[in-house]
């Protein structure tokens, strides 16, 4: 399984706040530290906001949206005087009706986001580093509504970044990268076409053309039985060409 901490770059000050990988929201400085729910909860909210800011009825409201306004105010008093004394230095600033993260506070999250956002991605020196961060899920830990919306949109962006990616790993003769690309997205998508073609273009490539032949009829067969069709024209032609 790849690890968040891989190709993480940061300031020697800095804390790192994870919020991608199966090991849940935590901070790692030195060493790990792991979160109490709420405090995680409250991390990645702010550090998912756009500027890393937030007031605090928009808190209050996502975090404990059933609870009145005036408890949830003592409740996030409360939680802003935890977060800053469990952590190893500041972490969080409240400035009247302000929440906002340190800038003391990195992120694997923001790292990920850069990478995406880079005008020559995915032909970026980094690409290795960022193929791990994108393997990752985000907030395995935390079950909450406005949570959703983010995982959601997460999941869609780094699927199809990561058949791009493939893309330019099979052109760029990286072979067995790309087919362990492939493998994650016909796993993760089972009736994404083009991630099957991806799959079987590498194998191809790697001269192995009786698995493209397997590959290509394993799908035919899932595509008749769960949709009733028959798979397009370019793996039809890949699979000619295989056999």
């Amino acid at each position: 399984m790849p690890s968040a901490t891989t190709g993480a770059t940061r300031d020697p000050g800095s804390v790192q706040l994870r919020l991608l990988g199966h090991d849940g929201v935590h901070l790692a400085d030195d060493e790990s530290y792991r979160l109490p729910p709420q405090t995680a909860e409250l991390l990645a909210y702010l550090e998912l906001r756009e500027g890393r800011i937030a007031r605090r009825p928009a808190i209050i409201r996502s975090l404990w949206p059933n609870k009145a306004e005036s408890l949830g105010r003592r409740r996030l008093s409360r939680l802003l005087w935890r977060v800053n004394q469990a952590a190893p230095r500041e972490l969080v600033i409240a400035e009247g009706e302000t929440v906002r993260i340190s800038d003391a506070l990195a992120s694997d999250w923001q790292q990920a986001h850069d990478a995406l956002a880079h005008p020559d991605w995915p032909h970026t020196p980094s690409l290795t580093n960022d193929l791990e961060l994108l393997q990752l899920p985000l907030l395995v830990d935390v079950h909450s509504p406005w949570a959703e919306e983010h995982q959601s949109t997460w999941d869609q962006r780094r699927f199809y970044a990561l058949r791009e990616a493939g893309e330019i790993l099979l052109s760029s003769e990286r072979l067995r990268e790309a087919v362990e690309i492939a493998k994650l997205l016909v796993t993760w998508e089972p009736l994404d076409e083009p991630s099957h073609l991806l799959l079987i273009r590498a194998h191809m490539k790697l001269g192995a053309s009786a698995r493209s032949v397997e590959l290509y009829q394993e799908f035919r067969r899932r595509l008749r039985k769960e949709l009733g069709v028959e798979p397009a024209f370019d793996l039809v032609h890949a699979a000619a060409m295989a056999g």
